[in-house]
């Protein structure tokens, strides 16, 4: 096909350890990338989902996310999503949430991130601290990163495109001590599920956002040379998205040099299209 656009989503992860990354690598088949890096990245072939292991607290999970951001060259389109363990006493062990509502020692307001609409899984506040916590009381949720992470990613895109996720790890009845690799990877595995179903969703909006963003290459070049309503202009985009599948630009320009009219190009698009459909009942 010629100048064929493969419309794609744009995930970027941020996971403090190797061990809850572990079972998401695996199951996006991401990769490490080909060269040294100051964080560990990793990505699939198609180069839309990526993920760092930032390493514990603040400072890296700032600093990991804005790296990725620049070595990936994520787009404003990008989903932005945190996963990782946190301590709590007011949940069950094992347990998935969606964190609402975060904050931290040094700040003295907190700060609320959007959470994906009718999401079936419960909602959380997270308190991010620069020290391991072992009075749970105070809080919902416990980690060492979330506020950090979400402070530089709503620098790089809107709050519906960011999300964090914690898996409740340990609290009064399991000691943090406890705590080993191998039962880090189970808790993101046996949540795995529950995970892809959120990660589907900030997939689907950046796919979204990306066709508003990312024009067919001819739409500006015509829409300067003949006036279009709005209706036209959508009819305009949508025809030159699925024209552009066998057509090259030379020939859509070629096809269309003639017309006089917005109503003319739309109807030379249109005649080309079903002109170009396959007559399957003769097969």
């Amino acid at each position: 096909m010629n100048n064929l656009k493969i419309k794609k989503s744009s995930i970027r992860l941020v996971i403090a350890l190797k061990e809850e990354a572990q079972v998401i690598l695996n199951y996006f088949r991401l990769k490490p990338v080909n060269e040294k890096t100051i964080y560990p990245i990793y990505k699939n072939e198609e180069e839309t989902h990526w993920l760092i292991i930032s390493g514990i607290g603040r400072s890296n999970a700032a600093a990991s996310t804005a790296y990725l951001y620049s070595y990936s060259k994520a787009s404003i389109y990008t989903s932005w999503i945190n996963i990782g363990i946190a301590g709590s006493d007011k949940g069950n062990y094992g347990d998935l949430y969606l964190v609402d509502k975060i904050s931290t020692y040094q700040r003295k307001t907190s700060t609320y991130p959007s959470t994906m609409p009718k999401a079936t899984l419960p909602k959380m506040h997270l308190f991010t601290s620069d020290i391991p916590i072992s009075d749970y009381t105070s809080y919902e949720l416990i980690d060492m990163e979330g506020s950090a992470f979400f402070d530089i990613a709503s620098k790089l895109t809107s709050k519906e495109f960011i999300c964090l996720m914690k898996v409740i790890s340990d609290g009064p009845k399991n000691d943090i001590k406890e705590m080993t690799k191998s039962k880090i990877s189970n808790l993101i595995k046996v949540n795995l599920f529950k995970i892809i179903d959120v990660v589907s969703y900030y997939e689907r909006i950046s796919e979204a956002e990306f066709l508003i963003i990312d024009k067919p290459e001819l739409f500006n070049d015509i829409k300067s040379k003949w006036h279009f309503s709005a209706t036209q202009s959508f009819k305009l985009e949508t025809l030159l998205r699925r024209i552009e599948n066998f057509c090259n630009k030379k020939d859509i320009e070629k096809i269309i040099k003639n017309c006089e009219t917005s109503s003319s190009v739309i109807n030379v698009l249109n005649l080309k299209i079903k002109n170009n459909l396959v007559n399957w009942s003769k097969f």
